[in-house]
């Protein structure tokens, strides 16, 4: 499953991510800030979103 998640620093949009993959990992293309996104956070926050719509 491909991710989209927003840098917490620049705040720019990466996009396309598979985080499984990088076990959470990215570095921002903007400000090249490597950070961790918690993957079963992100999927919950998915779920969440769709059962609302």
């Amino acid at each position: 499953m491909l991710y989209s998640v927003k840098c917490p620093n620049c705040g720019a949009e990466q996009k396309g991510l598979d985080l499984k993959e990088t076990n959470g990992s990215v570095v921002c293309s903007e400000c090249e800030m490597q950070f961790k996104v918690k993957v079963e956070e992100k999927k919950e926050a998915i779920q969440k979103a769709e059962a609302a719509e």
